[in-house]
C-alpha cells in the first residue's frame, strides 16, 4: 500500500469520525457512559505517542539512567501530579530536560 493512500484513507477516517460527531444533522448522542469513555482517549493517544520517544530514543530500546528523554518523562509525570497548569508544566519540564541532556 502506497503512503499517499494510507495518507488519504486516515484524512478520510479522520473527517467522518469528526462530521459523524460534530454534525447537527445526523441525530447521534453521546451517552454518559461514552462520554465517560472518551475522556481517556487524549491521555490515550498521547501515551502511544510519547513513549517510543522515551524508551526508543536512538531506534534501541533504552530504559536506564543514562536515557534523558526517560528521565524527563518520568519528570513530568511527577510533574503533573502536582496539578500545576498546562504551560507551567511544560515550561519546567523542558528546562528540566534542558539541564539534563
Amino acid at each position: 500500500m502506497s503512503t499517499w493512500s494510507m495518507i488519504i484513507g486516515m484524512a478520510c477516517i479522520t473527517f467522518s469520525v469528526r462530521y459523524f460527531f460534530l454534525s447537527k444533522s445526523i441525530p447521534f448522542r453521546v451517552t454518559p457512559v461514552m462520554q465517560r469513555i472518551l475522556k481517556y482517549s487524549a491521555p490515550a493517544v498521547l501515551t502511544a505517542i510519547a513513549v517510543p520517544f522515551l524508551v526508543f530514543p536512538q531506534n534501541d530500546l533504552d530504559i536506564s539512567f543514562q536515557n534523558p528523554f526517560l528521565i524527563a518523562g518520568v519528570f513530568v509525570c511527577l510533574l503533573s501530579l502536582l496539578r500545576l497548569n498546562t504551560l507551567t508544566t511544560v515550561v519546567i519540564s523542558m528546562i528540566f530536560f534542558w539541564f539534563i541532556r
